[in-house]
């Protein structure tokens, strides 16, 4: 990815979070909705998608992303991490998010995702992220071969769902409840599991450091919180 500058990345959102908070706004909405995801609205479900491939991002690369889930779209959702230069300044890494979902019969993912490729002309920075919601066995490295030899103004493409590859072995109850996968199809095959406890205390410790968010205006940064002990007085 490209570095951006911060103005460009403030022109985007000013306010950027911990993808863990769109898992407990996920978590919430699930609650009121009786546990099912598909009564949810597609922007929680975008919201959902894209916490999860911050999540990936975090623990692929090591580093801080944040996220941001725009009012409207295109895109659907932006992910950003941020690195300090030599000279004290920062710029970013960010990507916009093309989220699309299957949730039909397994086979028909090929169709979901080819009918995105095909259907328009995106940005150079977009990515597509597939939310697969079907629960069934699916042959990903076939599906992505496939994808490769169609040509798309989409460079990158992803799938995100629950659970782990089956090379890893039938998962247990714990980890289909806090394991999630995201594979890349597109240009090249590859593929995370992570397991979300570890954001979860990350979160939990940026949150009592109120460092949860971060906030940018013009070229400064800043870190933001919503706990309560950090709140200033108003009186």
């Amino acid at each position: 990815m490209r570095k951006i500058n911060l103005r460009d990345i403030n022109h985007h959102a000013k306010q950027w979070d911990h993808p863990v908070k769109g898992l407990f706004e996920y978590a919430h909405s699930m609650k009121e909705n009786g546990g099912n995801i598909l009564k949810l609205s597609k922007k929680d479900r975008e919201r959902y998608c894209l916490s999860l491939v911050g999540l990936c991002l975090r623990d692929e690369s090591s580093l801080d992303w944040w996220v941001h889930t725009p009012n409207s779209d295109p895109p659907d959702g932006l992910v950003m991490t941020l690195k300090q230069e030599n000279n004290g300044g920062y710029m970013g890494y960010m990507r916009e998010i093309e989220v699309v979902e299957h949730r039909d019969a397994p086979e028909n993912i090929f169709d979901v995702i080819k009918n995105k490729m095909v259907e328009k002309t995106y940005e150079p920075n977009t990515v597509l992220v597939c939310l697969a919601l079907t629960p069934a066995i699916y042959d990903f490295q076939k599906l992505a071969t496939i994808l490769t030899a169609i040509k798309s103004s989409l460079k990158h493409i992803f799938v995100v769902f629950t659970g782990i590859p089956l090379t890893y072995g039938l998962p247990t109850s714990d980890q289909i409840q806090t394991t999630y996968t995201m594979i890349q199809l597109v240009p090249v095959f590859q593929q995370i599991t992570i397991d979300s406890r570890s954001h979860l205390n990350d979160f939990k410790e940026k949150y009592e450091k109120g460092k949860e968010s971060r906030l940018i205006e013009n070229n400064d940064v800043h870190y933001g919180t919503a706990n309560p002990k950090y709140m200033r007085n108003s009186n």
